[in-house]
């Protein structure tokens, strides 16, 4: 087992929600603001992804929606979620999304 599946495997049972204040589609951009009233222009791509992201959805469960509905890498994408988390907590800014405990 490498660093990130045993990073993954410590975090797989977080949970993460969005914490948008406001989220508008704007063709192929989804537009959100956060509680800091701060906006960011999401891709297509991560626009799915937040599509995903139902209200306090495990990082498993995350993990399995986009790994059956897109031809990804798993090792990239557990990397992607763990770097995801790591940015969330060693940040503490409010972005878009929140990982619960």
């Amino acid at each position: 087992m490498n660093y990130v599946e045993a990073v993954y495997e410590k975090y797989r049972s977080l949970s993460v929600q969005s914490i948008c204040r406001m989220y508008r589609y704007d063709g192929d951009f989804l537009i959100v603001m956060n509680d800091n009233l701060e906006i960011f222009y999401l891709t297509e791509t991560a626009r799915e992804m937040m599509a995903c992201i139902t209200d306090k959805i495990k990082i498993d469960d995350l993990y399995q929606k986009i790994i059956t509905e897109y031809d990804v890498d798993p090792l990239t994408l557990k990397s992607d979620l763990v770097d995801c988390i790591k940015e969330r907590q060693w940040t503490k800014e409010c972005h878009y999304i929140n990982v619960i405990c």
